[in-house]
């Protein structure tokens, strides 16, 4: 079906009809005559212009194996590197985006770019911190209405923050009644009520709330290359010296592998230490798919604590609310390869249980 709308555009275009009836473009003929909304009418367009530059990208639309949304999103990650590089990253992106919802396939396009060119990242962090704002205006209730831009790096900070406070919460075993908009809201306002009280700050998963980044330290101390934070997202290593100027550096040793040193605490509960080498290592809740950041999980037992099971590293995941739940219940089974967790699903799930893994602790793609 996707392929068929994206000919019928283009024939469209070849054969002028935009200009006879009178439209600037394809993308205003979309709306005029088929009564498209105006993004829909664009995305269309775009594929009609881009697609044919991305072969591969292209003959996985049309043998209906990704989406037009997958493909706009491997577009425009290619359109970010140089030259030499399009072909084989039309190649890999086309050959992962089967396996991944277009958000993921957004983020190994983030880690593309960080390999291929990462003195772009630094370009794109200048940038970012060239284009900080932030307005300020009350509505006619009274309401005060905030729109801002924020650099990379104090954007990663301020979200993990308000994503801390604003994890859902239970009363009675009743459901958080608040959306996620008025979640992050509250979280705003308890964030800035602290700040004017100068009280101390909140605490996550037993420590204060942190950012944090994993670098090589020679990296950082040359100020070569990029790495990425807790949730995966590419920082150069001078933006990364700047905000070291004024944190506490805690290094972490990883073993060959990359997987954090084994804390071994003799306690039920992740010390912080432990936590935030959990954080390094699942960036998130670890369960295949899930997109929740390291704030709004826990720490869960592989080998049952009340059963014998230690808190160590390597019997320690990070898991949401409803996946700890769904691990708890289900039949899935979780296993460590060189430290990793990987998710054994349930015969009911797939008859061939494939081990399978969160994209932000091993990005399927390799060049």
């Amino acid at each position: 079906m996707t392929a068929a709308k994206i000919d019928a555009a283009t024939r469209a275009e070849e054969r002028g009809l935009h200009a006879r009836y009178g439209c600037k473009n394809v993308s205003l003929l979309l709306r005029e005559k088929l009564k498209l909304n105006q993004a829909d009418a664009t995305r269309r367009a775009r594929l009609v212009h881009e697609l044919p530059a991305l072969p591969r990208t292209r003959e996985a639309v049309y043998s209906g194996v990704i989406s037009g949304e997958h493909a706009l999103v491997i577009s425009d990650a290619i359109k970010r590197l140089p030259d030499e590089h399009v072909e084989q990253a039309d190649q890999a992106l086309a050959g992962v985006a089967p396996t991944l919802p277009p958000r993921d396939l957004m983020r190994v396009g983030k880690h593309l770019w960080s390999l291929v060119a990462p003195d772009g990242v630094y370009r794109d962090e200048q940038e970012g911190i060239a284009k900080r704002s932030l307005r300020m205006g009350n509505d006619q209730d009274g309401c005060l209405h905030v729109k801002a831009v924020v650099d990379p790096l104090n954007g990663e900070k301020i979200r993990t923050f308000l994503l801390a406070l604003s994890k859902p919460k239970t009363v009675n075993g009743e459901k958080d009644p608040r959306s996620s908009e008025q979640r992050l809201a509250d979280a705003f306002i308890e964030a800035m009520t602290t700040a004017m009280s100068a009280k101390d700050l909140p605490v996550n998963g037993g420590m204060r709330t942190q950012l944090i980044v994993i670098m090589d330290f020679d990296a950082l101390a040359q100020k070569m290359g990029c790495d990425q934070t807790q949730n995966g997202d590419p920082i150069s290593a001078g933006l990364m010296r700047q905000a070291a100027c004024d944190a506490g550096v805690i290094p972490i040793v990883l073993g060959g592998e990359s997987e954090p040193l084994d804390y071994g605490r003799e306690r039920r509960l992740a010390s912080p230490a432990g936590r935030r080498a959990l954080v390094i290592r699942n960036k998130g809740c670890a369960f295949p798919g899930c997109d929740r950041p390291p704030a709004w999980t826990e720490a869960h037992h592989v080998w049952q604590w009340i059963d014998g099971g230690p808190t160590d590293l390597s019997n320690l995941i990070l898991l949401c609310v409803h996946h700890h739940h769904v691990v708890h219940e289900g039949d899935w089974e979780i296993v460590f390869e060189h430290g990793i967790p990987s998710f054994i699903p349930p015969r009911w799930v797939d008859p061939e249980q494939t081990p399978v893994r969160n994209i932000r602790v091993d990005l399927p793609l390799r060049l």
